[in-house]
C-alpha cells in the first residue's frame, strides 16, 4: 500500500471516529429534541457534516507532500496554517450549513445556506475552527515525523556506507601487509638456494592468499576459519625457519561453536609476535596463542617474550592499529585489542562479543 493511501484510510477512518463519538453525543441528547433517528443516522449526519472538512485535510496533506520545504521552518508553517485557515474555515462552514439545510427540509441553495450560517450558535463557529486546527496540526505533524524518520533512515544508510568504505580501505591495506610480509618470508627460501622448499613454499602461499581474497569478500567468518588459516601460514613459515619455530596453542576447544569475527583478524597478531620473536634472535621461540571464554565475551590472547633487539623486517607496521580500526567498526565499544609487557612477555589480547556463526 502507497503512502497515500495509507494517509487517505487514516484521514478519514479518524474523522469517521469522531462523527461517531460526535453521534453518541447527538442521540443521548435526541429525546429531548424530539429527534427519533437512529444513532447510524445521527452518525452519518455529523459524517455529511463533516466531509469538507475530510477532504480539506487530505488535500493539505497531498499539499504538503508536494512541496515539503514548506515545512522546513516555523513560519513557513504559521503562514500555511493562516492560509489553510483562510481557505477551509469558510469552505467548511459553508459545507455544515448545507447539511442542516437538508436536515430542516430547506432548499440547498446558497442564500438559504448562507442563511442558516449566519444564524448559527456561535459556538458551533468556534469548534469548526478548532476541528481545523486539530486536522492542520496532525497534519503536519503526522508529515514532520515522517520527514524525521527519512532523515534518519538516510543518516543510517550515509553512515553504514562510509563504515563499509572505511573497512574496505582497512581491508585494502591489511591484504598488501600480508602478501609483502608472506613473499619476504618466501624471499628468504629462495636466497637459501632451495628450490623445492621455495617452490613449496609459493605453493603454500597461493593457498594462504585465495583465503585472504576470498575472506575479504565477507563481513564475518567463523574465527576456527582464522585458526585454522594461522596455522597454514605457520606451515609456510616452518618451511623458513625449521625446528625453530615452536608456537603453543591452548583452547582451541573452545571455537566448537564456530564464534564468529571478522575476517583476517588473529593472522596478523601471530605474524606480529612471530616478527618479533624469532626474528630477534637464533634459537627456538616462544609464542603462545590461548583462547577462553569469559561470559558473553572471547578472549584471545597471543604472546612472545621480549628481546632488547629490533626485528630486522619491521613490515608495514599497520597491523595492530588496523586490527584496531576494523573491531570499533565491527563491534563499536564491545570488542577491544589491548598491548601490554607482562613479565618479560608482549602480550596481545583479543576481546570478543560471544557470537556464534548463523548457518540457517
Amino acid at each position: 500500500m502507497s503512502a497515500k493511501s495509507r494517509a487517505f484510510l487514516t484521514n478519514f477512518g479518524l474523522w469517521t471516529l469522531l462523527c461517531a463519538v460526535a453521534g453518541v453525543s447527538t442521540y443521548g441528547d435526541a429525546a429531548h429534541d424530539r429527534d427519533f433517528r437512529s444513532y447510524w443516522m445521527m452518525t452519518l449526519g455529523w459524517w455529511c457534516g463533516y466531509a469538507a472538512m475530510m477532504v480539506q485535510s487530505y488535500v493539505l496533506y497531498l499539499v504538503y507532500q508536494c512541496h515539503p520545504r514548506w515545512l522546513g521552518t516555523r513560519r513557513l508553517i504559521v503562514r500555511g496554517y493562516l492560509l489553510y485557515m483562510t481557505l477551509c474555515w469558510p469552505v467548511a462552514m459553508l459545507g455544515l450549513a448545507f447539511r442542516r439545510c437538508f436536515k430542516f427540509d430547506l432548499a440547498p441553495t446558497l442564500a438559504n445556506a448562507w442563511h442558516y450560517w449566519i444564524s448559527m450558535d456561535k459556538f458551533e463557529w468556534f469548534v469548526v475552527f478548532i476541528l481545523l486546527t486539530l486536522a492542520f496540526g496532525v497534519v503536519v505533524a503526522g508529515l514532520l515525523w515522517q520527514q524525521r524518520q527519512q532523515q534518519t533512515r538516510e543518516l543510517a544508510a550515509m553512515r553504514l556506507s562510509l563504515e563499509r568504505q572505511r573497512l574496505a580501505a582497512l581491508r585494502g591495506q591489511l591484504e598488501p601487509h600480508f602478501i609483502f610480509n608472506t613473499l619476504s618470508a618466501i624471499g628468504a627460501m629462495v636466497r637459501t638456494d632451495d628450490k623445492p622448499v621455495a617452490l613449496d613454499g609459493l605453493s603454500r602461499f597461493g593457498d594462504l592468499l585465495q583465503y585472504a581474497l576470498l575472506s575479504s569478500e565477507r563481513d564475518w567468518v567463523s574465527l576456527k576459519q582464522e585458526l585454522r588459516f594461522v596455522l597454514d601460514y605457520l606451515e609456510l613459515q616452518h618451511l623458513r625457519f625449521g625446528a625453530r619455530l615452536r608456537v603453543g596453542i591452548e583452547g582451541e576447544h573452545v571455537l566448537d561453536e564456530e564464534v564468529e569475527c571478522p575476517p583476517m583478524l588473529l593472522q596478523p597478531l601471530v605474524e606480529n609476535a612471530l616478527r618479533h620473536d624469532l626474528e630477534c634472535h637464533g634459537g627456538s621461540s616462544d609464542i603462545s596463542v590461548t583462547f577462553a571464554r569469559e561470559g558473553e565475551f572471547l578472549l584471545v590472547s597471543v604472546s612472545n617474550p621480549i628481546f632488547d633487539q629490533v626485528a630486522p623486517t619491521a613490515g608495514l607496521g599497520i597491523g595492530l592499529r588496523g586490527i584496531r580500526a576494523r573491531l570499533l567498526l565491527a563491534y563499536g565499544n564491545l570488542a577491544s585489542l589491548d598491548t601490554a609487557r607482562i613479565d618479560g612477555r608482549f602480550v596481545a589480547g583479543l576481546r570478543l562479543p560471544w557470537q556464534v556463526m548463523d548457518r540457517a
